[in-house]
This record gives structure tokens, C-alpha cells and sequence, in this order.
């Protein structure tokens, strides 16, 4: 069980804590495009129309400067930004919003009387996106007085500044940003659609996306550096560019603004269109992140950062100790008791920082099948690596589970053109040659013939098709 911050880490908290790096703060809070605030001691806040590097972003946590950013078309955080009111007031707000000190933050600010309370957002167990998080919590804010952000259009203050200290009492000793993006990340999320004053989203079952495949980006990252290359290439361009800002999770307005900024810029002399008719050109933009941002957000398919924090990843030796546990297991067989505890492990690792973490009986069905999750469940919590709390609200939340594991850090995470992959047997072949997945399994004990069937089966698959 986790242990209260202020009297310090209990021996599993240290087992499970690995180092958080600059790494792990970008891919929760920086947006860095098209352009950040800056904002030096004693003067104003300036934009600057450039990406955010990683050298301004130390800057702001050693306090040097203070840096804001824009929204993400997902974004993994949200801030109740509260100005000119006393300190009863933002408490006032959080009891009504059910926050407390285990779903959310408040901290403090330069200026007097002001307040962030920094959150974890869901929808219906989902990652909203910006636009929907603005309109659940609109007209609360409006009766309130409050902003809430990110914003697609106003920078907010990065959090966990040197001058940004943490009010509540059992934070309240939290200097390091380190430390403070580690409890951060212990928070419960939000449910939005339990908030006061929210209109009513409807929500669509989820589909089975058979065939869909996401591009490599590579090539949208060449031409948004280095522009167009030859003629007659203005329309795919455009569309590789919106794809490359919407797999960065840019907001899809600010993806139009930057796309058509960056054509008019570096067409490179290849496309007369640009400046014949540039209006007819930021037409066809629009229509064509239309088509992007629309096709993928039905799907439930998500940008690179938002896919791995939500559907989670897996390292290389994690892969190895899931084939030794299953292969472990009298009486079962190796292949689909590794499938699933593939599928918790991966689910767990975004979610490692908490004790426990509620998982639905679809998803563990979806990494088994509804006859055999039961009886896997059951052989992982004899080998002491997965148990499963019986407390659950139909309707609400799910029943969890605490995983026993050793974690590694997010940056040995493994990924196919910077997406963590979704099954087993696709992270096989990634990472490994056809002898070498044959080798490991018949050390975790499969007979040789059924490890040579088990490598047919997964090298001879189509792969990603899911994706």
C-alpha cells in the first residue's frame, strides 16, 4: 500500500519507483508546437513562435523563467485556473467538484490570491479531447469564475515550477519536480461525467477497427523540416504534414493554422497554387485534417503519446519474464496465459505508480476470452504476481488489480514508429529474430515441437492490423 508523502516512501513504493526523467514531464505536459510562452522575472509574458526545446522547459523547472504551453488534442492533464480569490474559495471549488488530495493537486502561484488545481481528466473511462474537456466544464466555469486549460489558443503555465509550491498539507514538503510529478502521477483520474453542470456527451460502443493502418510518419517529419521536394506533391504533402501534427497530438485547429503557415513558407518554389489562390489551398487543408482527425477519433484510435499512456507498453525483459511465469504455470498453456498477462502487464505500466488500478472484465476478457481470464487470474495469483480486489460499483468503476512487478523505465518502452505495440505476438516479431523467440520459449518449457508451431503461428501472422 502506497505510503502518505509526507512520512516518506514505504518499501513497496521504492520497489516500484524507477527514476523520472525530462522525458517523463515532456510526455505529460509540454505541447510543443507552433509556438510557448516566456515569461522572465520582472517582466511580461512574450510569445515565441518557435517549438518548445527542452533546455526552455529546464529552465522554467529550475525556475529561471517561467514557460507556458498550449493544449494537446489530448491532453493527459487539466487545470482549474483560479485568480483574485482567497484560498477558501479554490477549496470551495474542489469539494464541489468531489477533488481532494487524492485526485488532484493545488498549487499555488507567483501572484497573490491565485490557484491551479491540477487533475487527471477521463470521460467515461476514456481520454477526452481538448474540445471536449472545454465544454464539460464550461459553464461550471462560466458560474465560478474560473478557466479551465489547457487551451488550444492561450498558453498556460507549465506546473511544478520553483515558484509553484504545493498547498495541500500532505504535499506541501515537495520541492523537487521529480517528486512532484511522482505523486502526480499516483493521482486517482477524474471522471468528467460527474461533474456538476456538464451537458451529456454521447458515446458510441466501441468498434473493432479491422484494417485500418497508420502511416509511418518519417515522411511527415521530412517535409514539415524541409518542405516540398518536387512538383505536383502540394495536396499529399499537406495531408503527410497534418498527419505527422495529429500523431504529435496538436489540436486540430492549430494543426490547419500550422500546416497552412508552413506551406505558404516552404513550398520551395514547387507549387504555384500556394500563391495563386492561397485561399483555395486553406480550404483543402481544412477539409483534409477534417478527414484525419475525424476518421481516427471515431475509432478510438489515438495519437503516438495518448495510445501508450492509455493502452500502455512493455519492455524486452518484461517479455522474457512473462514467457518464464507462464511457462511456470502446470496445466495450462504457455502461448495464452503470456497473451494475458502480456495484456496487464502492458495495461499496468502508465498506471504503475498507483497500488491498484481498476480494470474492466472486457479488457480482461479481450486479453483471454469470457471462459478462461477466470482460471488465468487465478493460476497469476497463486504465483503471487497478479491479484484482483473484489470492490467494485456497477456503473462507475471496475474492480482492480496490484500487479507484482519489477518495472523498467518508460524509455526502454518498446515501439513500431513510436507507438508501443498492442499485442504479444507482434512485440515478438519486432524485437525478435524467429530463433530467438524459439529459444526463450523452450527455456519457459514448451516441448520443441510446439515451440516451432507456437513461432510459425506468430511469424506467418499479419501484422499491426489492428493498429
Amino acid at each position: 500500500m502506497s505510503c502518505h508523502p509526507s512520512t516518506g516512501l514505504s518499501t513497496e513504493s521504492h520497489r516500484m519507483r524507477d527514476p523520472l526523467s525530462l522525458q517523463d514531464y515532456n510526455s505529460t505536459f509540454v505541447q510543443r508546437h507552433p509556438h510557448y510562452g516566456v515569461k522572465f522575472p520582472g517582466q511580461t509574458w512574450t510569445t515565441r513562435s518557435k517549438p518548445l526545446s527542452d533546455n526552455m522547459v529546464r529552465n522554467h523547472l529550475s525556475g529561471k523563467c517561467a514557460v507556458g504551453t498550449l493544449a494537446r488534442y489530448y491532453p493527459e492533464y487539466a487545470i482549474l485556473d483560479i485568480d483574485d480569490k482567497p484560498l477558501e474559495y479554490a477549496q470551495e471549488v474542489r469539494s464541489e467538484l468531489s477533488l481532494d488530495d487524492t485526485n488532484s493537486i493545488l498549487s499555488g502561484s507567483e501572484s497573490p490570491d491565485s490557484y491551479h488545481v491540477i487533475l487527471k481528466p477521463l470521460y467515461n473511462g476514456e481520454p477526452p479531447t481538448v474540445n471536449l474537456l472545454q465544454n464539460i466544464m464550461r459553464d461550471y466555469a462560466l458560474i465560478r469564475g474560473i478557466e479551465i486549460y489547457p487551451q488550444k489558443n492561450r498558453v498556460i503555465r507549465l506546473p511544478f515550477g520553483k515558484n509553484q509550491p504545493c498547498l495541500d498539507a500532505i504535499y506541501a514538503h515537495l520541492d523537487a519536480w521529480e517528486d512532484k510529478l511522482y505523486w502526480f502521477k499516483k493521482l486517482d483520474e477524474v471522471d468528467l461525467s460527474t461533474f456538476p453542470r456538464h451537458q451529456t456527451v454521447l458515446t458510441f460502443p466501441d468498434q473493432y477497427v479491422q484494417g485500418i493502418r497508420l502511416s509511418s510518419m518519417e515522411e511527415g517529419r521530412d517535409l514539415f523540416e524541409h518542405g516540398l521536394q518536387h512538383f505536383s506533391s502540394r495536396h499529399y504533402s499537406q495531408f503527410q504534414v497534418l498527419y505527422y501534427l495529429w500523431r504529435h497530438n496538436v489540436p486540430m485547429d492549430v494543426a490547419i493554422e500550422t500546416t497552412y503557415a508552413w506551406i505558404k513558407r516552404m513550398h520551395n518554389g514547387f507549387s504555384k497554387d500556394v500563391i495563386r489562390y492561397p485561399q483555395r489551398c486553406l480550404s483543402e487543408i481544412k477539409r483534409q485534417a477534417s478527414h484525419i482527425y475525424t476518421k481516427y477519433n471515431s475509432r478510438g484510435i489515438y495519437p503516438d503519446h495518448t495510445h501508450n499512456s492509455q493502452n500502455g507498453y512493455i519492455t524486452e525483459p518484461d517479455v522474457r519474464r512473462i514467457f518464464q511465469i507462464a511457462g511456470s504455470i502446470d496445466g495450462l498453456s504457455v502461448m495464452p496465459v503470456a497473451s494475458f498477462l502480456f495484456g496487464i502487464v502492458k495495461y499496468s505500466y502508465p498506471r504503475r505508480y498507483r497500488h491498484q488500478f481498476p480494470v474492466h472484465t472486457d479488457k480482461l476478457i479481450q486479453w483471454s476470452s469470457r471462459r478462461s481470464y477466470g482460471t488465468y487470474l487465478n493460476a497469476l495469483h497463486e504465483k503471487d504476481v497478479v491479484h484482483r480486489g473484489s470492490s467494485y460499483l456497477a456503473g462507475q468503476y471496475s474492480k482492480p488489480l496490484t500487479v507484482n512487478w519489477s518495472y523498467g523505465q518508460s524509455e526502454h518502452a518498446i515501439k513500431y514508429d513510436g507507438r508501443a505495440v498492442d499485442t504479444l505476438s507482434d512485440t515478438v516479431r519486432v524485437i525478435y529474430k524467429p530463433d530467438e523467440i524459439r529459444t526463450i520459449l523452450k527455456g519457459a518449457g514448451m516441448k520443441r515441437a510446439a515451440a516451432h508451431m507456437a513461432v510459425e503461428r506468430i511469424y506467418q501472422s499479419k501484422m499491426f492490423t489492428n493498429e
